[in-house]
């Protein structure tokens, strides 16, 4: 029997998305037979177990971790000033310290001046236009013009839980079912390069909408075989046992 646990720290799951979505998600899984602790951290975990702060241990065969990105191990080599982990930039993108150097992504802390004290999330939208703004104020100091702030609030995070449904929060709206993960699938499809591979996803995704899912099974190949062998060696003892004129050859 397959049996799937989703292990959280915090009080409720998708946290980014609210409240309310997260415990909608937290519905829908358990309906599918999802086992969900919550304000449980994992503490170490061994091939076979995972071992919880609370000395709980789960036996499991197959572990997802997914514990949020970290930036590049290059940036705690720095001398530049940091703050959780990434290295810090004021509004122009620019390292303080090194008026030379710029950062966004993952790996730079921005602050949103919109919110004093805070910084803008690690996410995708906010590092493409991270990576507009910083080109133009690059050649904008090339040029002797003056420098862009970066502003940016975000649009909105959607996700996909499965059986097509999500949970979505656009523009402070939320959003969740089969409608959430229409959004989801569209907004991703407008993301993609060329208008060819836009055509071919979009058909293959129309096509999972009319017909029933194409299951198969993976197997190891090593496993295979040695499943092979151990039966040719099964039949040899068996036709040996029922014609002794086999042993004696």
């Amino acid at each position: 029997m397959l049996r799937v646990m989703l292990v959280h720290s915090g009080p409720v799951i998708l946290p980014e998305l609210g409240e309310s979505l997260g415990r909608y998600t937290q519905k829908v899984l358990v309906r599918r037979g999802v086992e969900i602790r919550l304000n449980a951290r994992v503490k170490r975990m061994t091939e076979n177990s995972v071992f919880l702060v609370d000395g709980v241990q789960i036996p499991c065969r197959t572990l997802v971790w997914t514990a949020g990105t970290v930036p590049s191990p290059l940036i705690s080599s720095l001398s530049c000033v940091k703050q959780q982990g990434r290295i810090v930039v004021n509004q122009f993108l620019r390292v303080p310290d090194w008026p030379d150097v710029w950062a966004v992504g993952d790996c730079a802390f921005v602050p949103d001046i919109r919110n004093p004290g805070k910084s803008h999330p690690p996410t995708a939208q906010h590092a493409i236009r991270e990576g507009k703004v910083v080109a133009q104020n690059i050649a904008a100091v090339l040029l002797g013009c003056r420098l862009k702030p970066f502003s940016f609030r975000t649009i909105g995070l959607l996700a996909s839980i499965g059986r097509r449904t999500g949970v979505a929060r656009i523009f402070g709206f939320n959003f969740s079912g089969f409608f959430a993960w229409w959004m989801w699938r569209t907004i991703y499809l407008s993301k993609l390069p060329g208008l060819d591979k836009k055509i071919r996803v979009a058909f293959d995704w129309t096509l999972d909408l009319l017909f029933p899912k194409d299951v198969c099974a993976v197997y190891d190949l090593d496993h295979s075989r040695d499943s092979e062998k151990d039966n040719i060696q099964l039949a040899a003892v068996e036709a040996s046992e029922a014609c002794p004129l086999v042993e004696r050859v």
